[in-house]
């Protein structure tokens, strides 16, 4: 799935989401777009630039376009995260928050095929 057709699947999910008042749900989907919009993003430029009025074409630049491969990785990673943070907390006794990760990590796995 190509980081375009996830970002399309993730909006209606969020828009359900949403709509069913699911607030967790809601704002782990946002996170995980805006984690693939980041990706997407092209680096800063280094040298001086100069700044350009608004609505002016010649500051616009292509964002970079994703495979599979990569927004699978953006993916995992982001679980990699939720999962390796709740062992941290149930290291110190805090089960509600690493069940809380494990739920959102599970959710995210719903995307990675």
């Amino acid at each position: 799935m190509s980081a375009t057709e996830l970002k399309q699947r993730l909006r209606a999910d969020l828009k359900a989401a949403v709509q069913a008042r699911a607030a967790d749900e809601a704002r782990l989907l946002r996170v995980l777009i805006a984690a693939l919009d980041n990706a997407e993003a092209v680096p800063g430029m280094q040298d001086n630039t100069s700044s350009r009025a608004f609505g002016d074409p010649s500051g616009e630049v292509a964002r970079l376009e994703l495979d599979t491969a990569a927004t699978q990785a953006i993916l995992t990673k982001e679980r990699h995260e939720r999962l390796t943070a709740a062992e941290d907390y149930e290291r110190h006794g805090q089960d509600e928050p690493a069940q809380r990760l494990r739920d959102e990590a599970e959710l995210i796995a719903r995307y990675l095929d």
